[in-house]
Parts: C-alpha cells; sequence; structure tokens
C-alpha cells in the first residue's frame, strides 16, 4: 500500500464533539483556575462566574448531543478505553517509549513497547479521566448552578468537592494532552479537520487496529499491497 494511502480514523460525529469539547473546556479550566484562587476583583470573578457557567453549559449540551445521535461511538469508545490486557502492563512499564523518544542521550537501550490497538494505554487512560470526570463535572455542575438551595445540602458540599476535584485533575491532565497530540501531528490533523490519517502511521502506532479492523475491510489488492 503506498504511503499516502489514507485512512479513516475520526468520524465527523467525534471531530465535532472534540471541537466543541476543546472550545469549551478551555475557557472552563481557565476561569475555574480563577475562580478557585480568587485574583480578581469583585468585577473580574463575576466575569469570570459566567464564562464558566456558559463555557459549562456548551459542554454538557455537547456531551448530551453526541450521547444521543452518536450513542454508537459512545459504547465503542468506552469499550476502548476500558478494555484492560496484559499489553497495558507492559506499556506502562516503558512509559509508551516516550522517554526513550524524548531523551534518547539518558535512555540509550530502545524499550520493547508492545503493539497497541486504535488508542494507546496512555491515550486510554487519558479517555477513562475525560468519561468519569467529565460525567461528574457536567452533573456536579448543573446541580451547583441550578438547584444549590433545592439539593440537600451535603449532597452540595460533596458535589461541590469531587467538581472540584475533578476539575483540577482533568486541568492538570490538559497541558499534557495538547502536548502530546501536537506531537502526533498527523492524528491531530485528522481529529480537528479531515479525519484521516497515512495507513503507514496507523500501522505504525496502532498496528492491532489496522490488523484487526482495517485490514479486514481492504480489497484483495489493498491488503496483497499492505503486506
Amino acid at each position: 500500500m503506498s504511503d499516502n494511502k489514507m485512512i479513516l480514523k475520526h468520524p465527523i460525529s467525534s471531530r465535532v464533539f472534540h471541537w466543541f469539547l476543546l472550545l469549551s473546556f478551555l475557557p472552563l479550566a481557565a476561569t475555574g483556575l480563577l475562580l478557585f484562587f480568587k485574583p480578581l476583583d469583585q468585577a473580574g470573578m463575576q466575569l469570570s462566574y459566567d464564562i464558566h457557567m456558559i463555557a459549562g453549559a456548551v459542554m454538557a449540551i455537547d456531551a448530551v448531543a453526541f450521547f444521543i445521535f452518536a450513542f454508537d461511538r459512545v459504547v465503542l469508545f468506552t469499550y476502548r478505553v476500558f478494555a484492560v490486557s496484559k499489553r497495558d502492563i507492559g506499556w506502562m512499564m516503558v512509559a509508551g517509549g516516550y522517554p526513550h523518544k524524548f531523551f534518547p542521550g539518558i535512555f540509550k537501550t530502545k524499550p520493547n513497547v508492545p503493539e497497541m490497538n486504535k488508542y494507546n494505554t496512555g491515550q486510554r487512560i487519558f479517555g477513562a479521566a475525560v468519561i468519569v470526570g467529565g460525567s461528574v463535572l457536567i452533573i456536579s455542575g448543573l446541580v451547583l448552578w441550578l438547584a444549590p438551595h433545592i439539593a440537600p445540602a451535603g449532597a452540595v458540599y460533596w458535589l461541590g468537592q469531587a467538581h472540584l476535584v475533578f476539575g483540577l485533575l482533568l486541568t492538570a491532565f490538559l497541558p499534557v494532552h495538547l502536548f502530546l497530540a501536537v506531537y502526533f501531528w498527523s492524528d491531530f490533523k485528522a481529529m480537528m479537520s479531515h479525519g484521516k490519517i497515512p495507513y503507514e502511521d496507523a500501522k505504525h502506532h496502532s498496528p492491532l487496529w489496522v490488523k484487526n479492523e482495517i485490514v479486514p475491510t481492504m480489497t484483495a489488492g489493498e491488503q496483497a499491497a499492505a503486506k
């Protein structure tokens, strides 16, 4: 198969969801930190609060819409994220080979990185954090915003603590995710634009996905060329 052969990795529903998630979570993270540390005057804090509420509503609508209109993608992604295997232990033992890639002068021996499926272990850990943490943030945020005086005081308190913890956790994940997203430039372009990545990139980073899901859908000629 030619090096410029492109295969679809991110369908349009996933790309639209990701765009709205990015555009809502960036202001959520920034205003969330402002609301936590309170460095601004009253007018600045009120503006931060208003932006936080609007961005939170956008993220909630985005998540609900994706859940309803792309339910098959939600189920498949959830399955991929939580399908743990022995390969994940091997991946964690060598940190996916990233120390060798970023610090070749220190880590001279090339690690044996287990073959991965569509997403590697690190991506799936982040995916799990987004599924669990995002759900907690949306549910707790809606209660804290719309029903703080109606819900039981104890529930409001613990929802507030959960909102804080998961908000800080996902905010801490964010710069790492953005760095690695840009590092895998072809995948970044695919997620943010056309959805497709070069076949050779997919074969290198996600060999099990290519072997088990992509190759079986090829024509006989394409399969022969891919060998």
